[in-house]
């Protein structure tokens, strides 16, 4: 691949149909994409107009923001984000054919899980759990073969208060 290296905002880059264009043809390089104060905000590799490689990304205050896999325009590998506190936001595992393969986790800004979820060739399989934000379990179950077994916990309920007899 030729090391060419260009900015994002170059108006001659068009994504088209989830290829990225250059003049039209589809590009071969590095991308990166900075802050209005020149700071460098992302930067990714892109092959036959197709992310390829690593994709990273960071806060204006240059901490780490996330660091993502791509294998020909497909997620692959851990994905990972951080808060600008650092604290971690996601981790994510792809298999080849960019489908969620394995744990997806996600937190709150504050560092309390939100998310715990296990995936197989891009569906949910085994044990899945999400909390609220100060920590209380929201939902606790089992997907087995797409189906849910467990707390589920994903609606609200609400006490409906009518003025009228016609719901009772």
């Amino acid at each position: 691949m030729p090391f060419i290296k260009k900015n994002i905002n170059n108006t001659a880059f068009k994504l088209k149909n989830g290829v990225l264009l250059f003049d039209e043809k589809p590009y071969s390089g590095t991308v990166d994409e900075y802050y209005s104060k020149g700071k460098l905000k992302s930067t990714a590799t892109y092959y036959e107009g197709k992310k390829q490689g690593v994709f990273k990304g960071w806060y204006i205050n240059e901490n780490k923001w996330f660091k993502r896999f791509y294998e020909s325009g497909l997620k692959t590998g851990v994905h990972k984000g951080w808060f600008d506190n650092g604290k971690p936001m996601f981790e994510y595992h792809f298999n080849t054919k960019g489908l969620y393969n394995g744990k997806v986790t996600e937190w709150y800004k504050n560092g309390n899980l939100l998310k715990e979820f296990h995936f197989k060739e891009g569906k949910e399989e085994g044990s899945q759990k999400m909390w609220q934000l100060n920590g209380k379990i929201k939902a606790n179950f089992v997907t087995k073969k797409g189906e849910r077994f467990g707390l589920i916990g994903l609606k609200k309920c609400y006490t409906v208060h009518t003025k009228n007899e016609e719901f009772k």
